[in-house]
């Protein structure tokens, strides 16, 4: 990213782990600072489709994290957005980053297990080498 490119969009894949909550306070951080908006996406793998099913009878009723990310914006006054999606983690962070503009990704280095939600460590690595744009790993 060149310094004449302004940071406009912001991406934070979130699963709820500590180190995800970092890079969220990191991009809030970043958003705030470059009055940048910020897009927090939670990715159900789609191994999960009990978890899924669950979801769609929730009617796409957002993690609490999700919730907290919202709150943490609104708090510094980042214009916040927010999607739960279907699939493969790395590519779907990637996938969604290529197709709405985003100018850097901040990601956490490593989440919960597998067995849990989502192993972010081997997902960030992906995104770090997929991403045509910017990424902030955070550890």
């Amino acid at each position: 990213m060149s310094e004449r490119q302004k940071i406009k969009k912001i991406l934070v894949p979130l699963d709820g782990s500590k180190n995800s909550i970092r890079g969220l306070k990191t991009g809030v951080h970043l958003a705030k600072e470059h009055e940048a908006s910020l897009t927090v996406v939670h990715v159900v793998h789609a191994s999960h489709k009990k978890e899924l099913k669950q979801k769609k009878l929730e009617e796409d009723i957002p993690p609490e994290f999700i919730l907290y990310a919202k709150n943490l914006a609104v708090k510094n006054a980042v214009p916040f957005f927010s999607r739960i999606l279907a699939g493969d983690p790395g590519y779907s962070i990637v996938e969604y980053s290529n197709t709405h503009n985003i100018d850097v990704i901040v990601i956490g280095a490593r989440g919960l297990s597998a067995l849990k939600k989502i192993f972010l460590g081997s997902v960030s690595s992906y995104v770090m080498h997929k991403s045509k744009m910017a990424v902030m790993l955070i550890k």
